[in-house]
């Protein structure tokens, strides 16, 4: 690949990771403002009904959509053929309006039910056939937000990522105003609607050829979708079982103290890097589809994002580990100090996630749902539920800390091994250079944490943080011309 090509890769990545990097800033500033509001006029019992309704909706929604919004991007970015790709469409919208259809009747024919189970009372089944109405239109919009993801209609998806906030925000108050407890569902109606509008105005724009399809090659065109998905589905049930087990045995064997000591820890690191991480993802997996095929083509690609996700992600968990008592003093209370040790090693264990996060999604892309499963699915839980508890019991949640570190290094070598092994795909030369510098940097900090002197300790953490900056930085510059981006952004041509 030229040197031209490759900035120009560079940047596309860059670009892509900027504008969702800003939709995930407006969506948390919409969802704070929104809280802020909403705590004034519907009052903590108001909010208490929101998230009762809202932890209904989510599973239920998640499980109609059976993975479909993650595996059909990987089945129509690695279609070349526009009239084959508008098949594919074509079944993806007919699969999911199914499965809409369903979530929502069943979620109506079982609002009694809910309202029951939720509330102690039947008397609010109106709310949750509201909720069914909601989940109809959201799982719709999922599905035509999958398509603009798929044709990579950045700014577009963009844009549709910021409705719900936006809607929850300039929909959601005014209910709230005007209606209190009983304008919780309506709202929530409302924004699926409002999003769906959006997503399905936004396709329309996308030339994708009409089609003529029966139901019967609608069956056969989805089953590899379906299959994926299932697999995707499952590993995310997977996920919360691992959650559950964990939180159960730390109650069960510690204290529920414990348990919010080590979910306030993980929330920090998680918050602290997800807009990152998803920013990154939402372009990179239908770009890395359409390209698995090509072998050298997806190693540089995975390479490009490798490099930049490794440039992002260590600076943020150097500041982590640098200010930890201070994000606990200002996010948390003084009763969280204990948790000082078990934040800087999730820090330290960001380096895994940000190394492993353009690998793991080479199994997707290629549509190898049996691997992902069984990786993704069985190992990864496995291995985090057995070493969390093996680390808890000897050590409690200083224990946990050591166990996560020893299960990041675990988890950077089995994936790079692996995907070698089974795909021929690895990083490249430059990439374990400049991961070996960003490494050093933040093993470093991390053992200057230990140093009794508190001046001594956090002088050198400083240090080796504005170090990694500065190398982040111009690392970032060698490779998307941010000097020159900014030149020719401010300064007119003369």
């Amino acid at each position: 690949m030229s040197e031209k090509n490759t900035e120009t890769s560079y940047r596309s990545i860059a670009k892509g990771t900027a504008i969702f990097g800003g939709t995930q800033i407006v969506s948390m500033l919409s969802n704070l403002a929104k809280g802020k509001l909403s705590a004034h006029i519907i009052g903590a019992y108001g909010m208490g009904i929101s998230s009762h309704l809202m932890s209904t909706l989510m599973p239920i929604q998640g499980f109609f959509t059976f993975g479909l919004n993650t595996s059909a991007v990987q089945t129509l970015s690695s279609i070349t053929d526009e009239v084959e790709r508008s098949h594919y469409v074509k079944s993806f919208r007919r699969l999911m309006l199914v499965l809409a259809l369903m979530a929502m009747i069943s979620t109506m024919a079982s609002s009694w039910w809910l309202s029951q189970l939720t509330f102690h009372t039947p008397v609010h089944w109106d709310w949750f056939v509201l909720l069914a109405v909601a989940i109809f239109f959201l799982i719709l919009a999922s599905a035509e937000t999958t398509i603009l993801q798929s044709y990579r209609k950045l700014r577009e998806l963009a844009f549709c990522n910021l409705v719900s906030p936006l809607a929850g925000l300039f929909v959601t108050v005014p209910c709230y105003w005007f209606w209190t407890y009983e304008g919780i569902a309506p709202s929530i109606a409302a924004v699926g609607l409002v999003a769906w509008c959006v997503a399905r105005y936004f396709t329309q724009g996308i030339p994708i050829p009409s089609v003529q399809l029966s139901w019967k090659n609608t069956w056969q065109q989805s089953r590899g979708m379906l299959t994926l998905g299932a697999s995707i589905m499952t590993s995310s049930v997977l996920g919360s079982l691992s959650t559950y087990l964990i939180n159960t045995y730390i109650g069960n064997h510690g204290s529920e103290s414990d348990i919010g000591l080590y979910q306030a820890a993980y929330n920090i690191t998680l918050q602290s890097t997800g807009m990152v991480f998803a920013a990154m993802g939402t372009d990179f997996f239908p770009h890395l589809s359409s390209l698995v095929h090509q072998r050298r083509q997806a190693q540089n690609l995975v390479c490009q994002e490798g490099e930049i996700v490794m440039l992002l992600i260590v600076p943020i968990a150097l500041l982590l580990i640098t200010t930890a008592p201070l994000i606990i003093r200002i996010l948390l209370t003084s009763e969280f100090d204990s948790t000082i040790f078990l934040l800087r090693s999730m820090s330290v264990c960001l380096i895994a996630r940000a190394v492993c996060f353009p690998l793991d999604y080479i199994c997707i892309a290629k549509g190898d749902n049996t691997y992902f499963l069984l990786m993704e699915g069985i190992w990864a839980n496995v291995k985090t539920v057995v070493l969390i508890v093996i680390g808890y019991t000897k050590g409690g949640l200083d224990g946990i800390g050591i166990a996560l570190l020893v299960g990041a290094a675990i988890e950077i070598a089995v994936s790079i091994f692996f995907n070698w092994w089974r795909y021929k795909i690895t990083y490249s030369t430059s990439f374990y250079q400049q991961g070996a510098i960003l490494t050093t940097a933040l093993l470093c900090c991390y053992a200057f944490s230990f140093i009794q002197s508190p001046l001594l300790a956090y002088s050198l953490m400083v240090l080796t943080t504005i170090f990694a900056v500065c190398y982040a930085y111009c690392e970032m510059d060698k490779r998307i011309g941010i000097r020159n981006l900014i030149q020719q952004k401010f300064h007119a041509p003369n």
